[in-house]
């Protein structure tokens, strides 16, 4: 990739716009799951997550290639536009479909900013060979928004109702998009190769998760660990509210217990740097386990909520040793079709998860569904753990 123009305080300005927008999504998010409950289906709430995550697997080679094509700040400029826009829908239109016909669209958004975020913390390094630091820092900052925008969503939407949090983030989308525009860091698009086929071109980001051998052994058990989490993202509303009737307030701090998990474990990983990211990676699922069942096995909220935190750390360092080990095996003019093609693993696996806690909350109920998704999480670390003891080579953070 040709030379990328950055300076230092860019890391600054686009960690707190991602604390913001993660903050205001997360306070959206909760909006629309808690009016969705409102339906008595957890199938809607399934839908919602589906809606979220499709669009990631169906179009991962364009979106990935988008970003490889396009200077990178720019297109992200006009993403948080477009999802403004559809936010003032999602708060205006009435029923169910209307809602994830927009949360699809939005989820489309979603589906190439995230990548992209991740795409641009290579040239928002602070200092040569810092690249894994920088996308520890912006995954931290969305994680923490993450924690902070479920209990702020859930107050909102005890004042004010379901509708007002989705124009809350409308406004910090627009203040996103503003604050991108401050940036002088450029993610050069990189050239299309003579003679190159756009079928090439195109699974670029596919065929690197496929021959990479670090990478083709993580990419299985994460996925798998992707999913069955999601399993609890549908199922946590209703042991929130129904279990242990705590009502949408019960449901924010249950959520930003886990978010905060994942600040934690997500700025450990490169304090990690001695472990093998494999290892590194089960860790963490085996800690996300045992958060899901310690919630599923708790009287209450209290002891639920300190299970959540556990399995929120544990999550944080297994996603963020994953994908800083994608960063660094992927060439650089590659980043944005690699971690596209990332983002349709763990969105698939995430769809998949959904549907599973849909049949999971029916056929066994809340409980039931938590101790069932920790199971195969707990199964995942295993494997991870027993792989890296095959495999010598390789560290989280160069």
């Amino acid at each position: 990739m040709p030379p990328v123009h950055s300076r230092p305080a860019d890391l600054n300005i686009l960690t707190g716009a991602c604390l913001a927008s993660s903050t205001t999504s997360g306070i959206a998010l909760v909006a629309l799951a808690l009016r969705l409950s409102q339906t008595g289906s957890g199938w809607a709430v399934a839908g919602l997550w589906l809606a979220g995550t499709v669009p990631a697997v169906v179009l991962a080679p364009i979106t990935g290639l988008l970003l490889d094509r396009v200077e990178t700040v720019r297109l992200l400029r006009h993403l948080a536009l477009a999802g403004a826009v559809l936010d003032t829908g999602l708060a205006a239109v009435p029923g169910v479909a209307w809602v994830l016909v927009l949360a699809s669209l939005l989820g489309l958004v979603s589906a190439t900013s995230a990548p992209g975020l991740l795409a641009i913390a290579g040239p928002l390094r602070a200092a040569p060979g810092d690249e894994a630091r920088s996308l520890t820092r912006l995954q931290a900052a969305q994680w923490a928004g993450a924690t902070v925008g479920p209990v702020l969503g859930a107050v909102v939407v005890v004042a004010w109702g379901t509708r007002a949090p989705l124009l809350v983030d409308a406004v910090f989308l627009v203040l996103l998009a503003v604050g991108l525009g401050a940036l002088r860091t450029k993610r050069t698009p990189a050239p299309r190769l003579a003679g190159e086929s756009w079928r090439t071109t195109l699974g670029a980001g596919l065929r690197l998760l496929g021959a990479d051998p670090l990478l083709r052994r993580l990419i299985l058990p994460v996925a798998l660990v992707v999913a069955f989490v999601n399993v609890a993202v549908v199922v946590e509303v209703f042991l929130a509210t129904r279990v242990f009737n705590a009502g949408p307030l019960g449901y924010g701090a249950l959520v930003s217990l886990w978010g905060a998990g994942l600040v934690v474990g997500t700025l450990a990983v490169p304090r990690m740097s001695h472990l093998h990211p494999l290892r590194l990676t089960g860790m963490g699922a085996a800690l996300a386990a045992l958060g899901l069942a310690g919630a599923g096995l708790s009287p209450g909220l209290g002891p639920a909520l300190l299970a959540y935190g556990l399995g929120g750390l544990g999550n944080g360092l297994e996603m963020n040793s994953a994908r800083v080990l994608v960063q660094r095996q992927a060439p650089a003019e590659i980043h944005g079709r690699a971690f596209a093609a990332y983002f349709a693993v763990g969105s698939g696996s995430a769809a998949i998860g959904a549907v599973l806690g849909g049949v999971l909350l029916a056929g066994v109920g809340s409980r039931g569904a938590m101790e069932v998704a920790a199971l195969p999480v707990a199964g995942a670390a295993i494997w991870l753990i027993w792989i890296s003891r095959r495999s010598h080579t390789g560290r989280v953070v160069p």
